[in-house]
């Protein structure tokens, strides 16, 4: 090529060079290779003896897209996830729900309860979980496990605060505590959810219980979703299905990639610690799009649409397991915590173990239309959801026999009454009511050779929550606005009335406790250290202009600067750092400004509140 060509390329490159970086292009991260994840072989007896930490984490419609033969991906979407199949236990979870419905496969996973014993489109932790209620938290609570749920959307969502209260959780990390900078798109990124995993173990000396669900690659998948897709797709799609498969893949990307710092995290602790991954439900690719377009379905009638669409991907890592313990697994949620429970030996309860004993014998439990193709006994389903009812009624009559101004008495035969969910009364948990007992075993029929109707759930089952019931706190009745997860009962928890005299926790900040355990949402009230400048001159500088600066801790998108008991137009700088621009009426004559952070929600309630830091205002000095 003469010179000249080549001096005129080489120009125009590095012309389009400096454009690129002028217009604000950013280079798609290089994906990095899955890391050896060869097991641990160096631990001690007395390591393997200590109870291992257990984590799981839902990632929000996680599914692998790569199943659609017809379409080509320029490069694997999750390979850590890919890796992990190859020589761990895996397999798949027949979700409940498609597109939607994460909470209802929270529940399952966590209670062991079938939501095909729900009415149908119901939402248990919206409608029903409004009592303690026995969970893999509250079970491993009891044995000493620190319990923290974490999970990047409003605290108030599904109900979610209280819920998690009920279900023994110690902690709950919502969107209020996460940071501005950590969106990836719409949602906040999974590597901050991860971040707070790591954190959360780091914080307990002891073994934890983390239940973590994430938001990054939830609903919607149009393109322009993610700044950047470097993931291609191609397929006989049109531009609309392409772009859809091209954010969802960036998305499970991006999964993929929390996975392998959680895993990288925890393969170079001496902690044994088993990591649950699993997706909740497929995601809808906006109305089928995409699974049309690729024939991978003929359509929501598709003979096929159960096994293809509600089957979602698990893996079960360890450090410490040896390798053949690797399973191959297909199973309904409802099963997944006391299959995990096993494989952490930890002690289960009657219903745990009667679930592991189910699960030998039906693995799934579909909708009622596909029980006779998939040979599902209907006598197992039948003593199932019996059991559930009773365990279910059992903990809704211990929370009301608790209740402020409850008549303490005898309640046997009250599981008689309309069942606590049956939307016909003739469905209750009948007769003999769960309060007969026939060899220490509470029976929900008045027929005790009936095993349909045990409910031996109703001792150690319901012990870590029903029978709990008594320390919940009045919020069970009075579901005052925030009061779900005020840090503790210091006088400066604020109720959300916007007067700094009213923050004394509005009765109980750490109620509904399980055993007298504290319930925390995020990181309890915010902490003040200092104020900077110290104090402020009438007037301003110059221009008129005050600042003040907050420091201290730990500061996440809900915080917000009140002067006077007024919120204040907040810039969140870090986690130890706030500033407002004061609002020039507030150092017009000299005094004293009563400087608070308070950690606010979306519907302006307040959650938690710092204590009071005084800064005077003076005249200016001559």
């Amino acid at each position: 090529m003469p010179l000249f060509l080549r001096l005129t390329a080489l120009t125009c490159g590095l012309f389009l060079l400096v454009i690129l970086q002028a217009s604000g292009y950013i280079r798609p991260p290089v994906p990095l290779p899955p890391p050896e994840i060869e097991m641990q072989t160096e631990w001690s007896p007395e390591e393997l003896q200590k109870p291992p930490n257990i984590i799981i984490l839902l990632s929000e419609a996680f599914w692998d897209i790569t199943q659609i033969k017809s379409l080509h991906f320029s490069e694997d979407p999750a390979p850590m996830f890919h890796a992990l199949q190859e020589k761990f236990t895996h397999g798949t979870l027949l979700s409940p729900m498609f597109g939607g419905g994460t909470a209802n496969v929270e529940l399952e996973v966590l209670t062991g309860h079938s939501m095909r014993f729900f009415p149908e489109d119901s939402t248990p932790y919206e409608q029903y979980i409004k009592q303690p209620t026995a969970s893999l938290a509250s079970l491993l609570s009891e044995q000493g496990y620190a319990t923290t749920a974490i999970s990047p959307f409003y605290h108030w969502f599904f109900n979610s605060s209280e819920v998690y209260k009920h279900l023994g959780f110690s902690r709950f990390i919502s969107l209020e505590y996460f940071n501005p900078d950590e969106y990836v798109g719409p949602y906040i990124g999974d590597h901050a959810v991860v971040r707070r995993i790591i954190e959360e173990t780091e914080r307990s000396p002891g073994a934890d219980f983390i239940f973590a669900n994430t938001m990054e690659n939830h609903y919607h998948y149009w393109p322009g979703k993610f700044k950047k897709n470097h993931i291609e797709v191609k397929g006989h799609l049109s531009n609309t299905a392409k772009g859809i498969a091209e954010t969802y893949a960036q998305g499970m990307s991006g999964a993929d990639r929390a996975l392998q710092e959680l895993i990288l995290h925890f393969s170079r602790l001496k902690e044994p610690t088993i990591v649950v991954f699993f997706g909740d439900h497929l995601p809808s690719l906006e109305k089928l799009q995409v699974y049309k377009e690729s024939n991978y379905i003929g359509g929501e009638d598709d003979p096929d649409f159960l096994e293809k669409m509600h089957n979602t991907p698990v893996v079960i890592w360890s450090n410490y397991l040896p390798k053949e313990s690797k399973e191959e697994l297909h199973m309904s949620p409802s099963f997944l915590g006391p299959y995990v429970l096993n494989l952490a030996k930890r002690p289960g309860s009657p219903y745990t173990d009667y679930l592991s004993d189910l699960y030998r014998k039906m693995p799934v439990l579909p909708p009622k239309a596909y029980y006779e193709a998939m040979n599902i006994d209907v006598n197992l389903v039948k003593q199932y959801e019996d059991r559930q009812k009773a365990i279910l009624e059992l903990e809704k009559q211990a929370a009301a026999a608790s209740a402020p101004g409850a008549v303490h008495g005898d309640t046997t035969g009250a599981a008689g009454g309309v069942d606590a969910y049956s939307e016909d009364a003739s469905n209750a948990v009948s007769a003999g009511g769960a309060g007969d007992t026939v060899n220490g075993d509470a029976v929900a029929g008045s027929d005790a050779s009936n095993a349909t109707g045990r409910a031996d759930a109703a001792g150690s089952d319901v012990s870590s929550a029903a029978a709990e019931a008594g320390t919940a706190d009045n919020s069970d009745v009075n579901p005052a606005a925030g009061r779900a997860g005020m840090a503790d009962n210091s006088p400066s928890g604020s109720t959300g009335t916007g007067d700094a005299s009213d923050t004394a926790g509005s009765a109980g900040a750490a109620g509904g406790d399980t055993k007298g355990k504290p319930f925390i949402l995020g990181y309890g009230e915010p902490l003040i250290e200092r104020v900077s400048p110290a104090s402020l001159t009438v007037g301003g500088d110059t221009f008129g202009r005050s600042q003040l600066t907050v420091h201290g801790g730990r500061y996440g998108l809900g915080c917000t600067v009140f002067i006077n008991g007024e919120a204040q137009q907040t810039t969140w700088q870090s986690e130890s750092s706030l500033s407002v621009n004061l609002p020039k009426t507030l150092t017009t004559h000299a005094g004293t400004l009563d400087v608070q952070v308070r950690v606010v929600d979306s519907k302006n309630r307040v959650l938690a509140a710092s204590r009071l830091i005084k800064v005077p205002v003076q005249e200016k000095k001559h």
